[in-house]
């Protein structure tokens, strides 16, 4: 089930959504549960102070109106002090309908603990601990959760317990409670909000928005499939419409026509490789079978069959040629040719092969020049670049006319080595040029060469794997002119510096 890209999606959609949304109400719950709780000890400190600063206010008025009637002033101090206790308790009495005080419980403490008045909605089990009496001792403010049972129903109360203290000695002690109820019904509905509904909005907004969202983002992905589909080895013009965005998918799309269109390449060049070399085998097999023919239709002289094996031959070793020539690029553009590479002065090499041609280019008057720096000297497969070298010179011979002229040039430029071979023969046309170096091609439509069309191929095939390039100029009816360029390894290329002056040989 996983296998589905959807599937996976509306998987993962909802996992990241459902651990959000948890985060998020965990973070909400926490939040809203300290903030209720911060408001509810704010109000128990503020009615606590209130109540407090009332009872000290109507303790001070008792005081001066007892002072004005003779009372000695020494004897009004709150600790200890039975009429400062019964002051206490009449304020409570007189305050218990107080708005102020409403669904607040108020009690007055004495510092040892001893209760001296409580309002009417006081809880008997509201005391003070002898860890809260050593805290508030100690000019400290306590808050506490207590849980108390009144009439066998449990209630949750927030408890604040504030010292009043007189001259440095602790007067009395006020005790304020809140329930909790109305935290505890907000919590709760609020975690039935957060942890009940929530889910079921996250289940419902992946089954919808989820779904949604897949199909917006897969559907350029099926039109692409539904297109990849009608691509057949008869079809494969046809391209893949990317998506009007500016992301993976259009990507995607641009990067599988762009590989369709190497595809297609490469199959045009193999339906042409595999028609040429019928071509070119169905000329010889011909020959040979029509030779066999005649030879076989009657008795024949010896000399008659001396010269058809002759020819037989003859069209065996040129059947022998081609496959070899399609053999050895085959294995270069496999890379299964390995390359023997030694340190070779290029320019001796092309002199070498020079001394070689020379018998073709004097039986055409055909005057070749050869300027090269001093050992120019790179690694290279001697015997495979030797026969790239042949193959181009051989074509710059056989296509330029007699009194003719070819010039090469061997130079140096920074770290590489540039050979240039040009001549003075007829051209190659324009429209011919980007595809001389194809195999079996020929300028020559009638094919009434000698060659195969193959010795461009193999020369360029030879030069690309020594990590060289060929490229070529030609102007119809004055010349060509290829151009080399290959690697120089840094350690040889050192040898002499840039700018050795150039040798030259006529």
């Amino acid at each position: 089930m996983f296998k589905s890209i959807r599937i996976r999606f509306f998987f993962w959609y909802t996992l990241i959504l459902a651990v959000t949304f948890l985060i998020f109400a965990v973070a909400l719950h926490f939040n809203v549960r300290t903030t209720l709780k911060n408001q509810m000890d704010d109000l128990l400190l503020t009615k606590a102070e209130g109540i407090a600063r009332s009872i000290n206010t109507y303790w001070e008025t008792e005081k001066i109106d007892a002072i004005k009637h003779g009372a000695r002033k020494s004897v009004f101090s709150k600790i200890n002090n039975a009429n400062f206790l019964k002051i206490a308790r009449r304020w409570m009495e007189e305050r218990s309908n107080d708005p102020y005080l409403m669904n607040i419980i108020v009690q007055i403490y004495k510092p040892d603990g001893a209760i001296i008045a409580f309002s009417r909605n006081a809880l008997k089990q509201l005391n003070i601990s002898g860890k809260s009496l050593n805290s508030l001792a100690s000019h400290r403010t306590v808050y506490e959760d207590r849980q108390v049972v009144e009439d066998e129903e449990s209630i949750e109360l927030r408890v604040l317990q504030i010292p009043v203290f007189e001259e440095g000695k602790m007067a009395y002690i006020v005790q304020v409670a809140g329930p909790l109820n109305s935290i505890r019904d907000t919590l709760k509905g609020l975690r039935f909000i957060l942890f009940f509904l929530l889910p079921i909005t996250v289940v419902l907004t992946s089954l919808f928005a989820g779904e949604f969202l897949a199909s917006i983002t897969l559907k350029p992905i099926k039109n692409m499939i539904e297109t990849a589909r009608q691509i057949t080895a008869e079809n494969l013009s046809l391209r893949i419409s990317p998506p009007q965005t500016q992301d993976e998918i259009r990507e995607l799309a641009e990067t599988f026509n762009a590989m369709l269109g190497k595809i297609q390449q490469v199959f045009i060049s193999q339906k042409q490789f595999i028609q040429d070399t019928s071509h070119e085998l169905r000329t010889p097999l011909t020959i040979m079978r029509g030779e066999l023919e005649v030879a076989l239709k009657k008795q024949r002289s010896a000399q008659e069959y001396s010269a058809i094996l002759a020819s037989v031959l003859e069209e065996t070793t040129r059947i022998g040629k081609l496959l070899e020539n399609l053999l050895t690029l085959a294995r270069l553009d496999n890379g299964s040719a390995t390359l023997a590479k030694d340190p070779c002065d290029i320019a001796a090499l092309v002199r070498d092969i020079l001394d070689d041609m020379q018998v073709l280019a004097r039986q055409k008057g055909i005057a070749v020049d050869l300027v090269t720096q001093r050992d120019v000297i790179l690694p290279l497969d001697r015997d495979k670049i030797i026969r790239s070298f042949i193959n181009i010179l051989d074509n710059a011979i056989k296509y330029t006319p007699e009194k003719g002229k070819i010039s090469i040039e061997v130079l140096r430029e920074n770290d590489r080595a540039i050979v240039t071979i040009s001549d003075t023969g007829v051209g190659i046309p324009e429209q011919d040029l980007p595809h001389i170096f194809g195999r079996f091609y020929q300028v020559d439509k009638s094919r009434s060469s000698d060659g195969f069309g193959l010795g461009l191929s193999i020369a360029r095939s030879i030069i690309e794997a020594h990590g060289g390039s060929i490229r070529v100029e030609s102007i119809l009816g004055r010349g060509t002119t290829f151009l080399i360029s290959l690697p120089m390894n840094l350690i040889i290329s050192n040898i002499l510096p840039a700018g050795t002056p150039p040798y030259t040989q006529s």
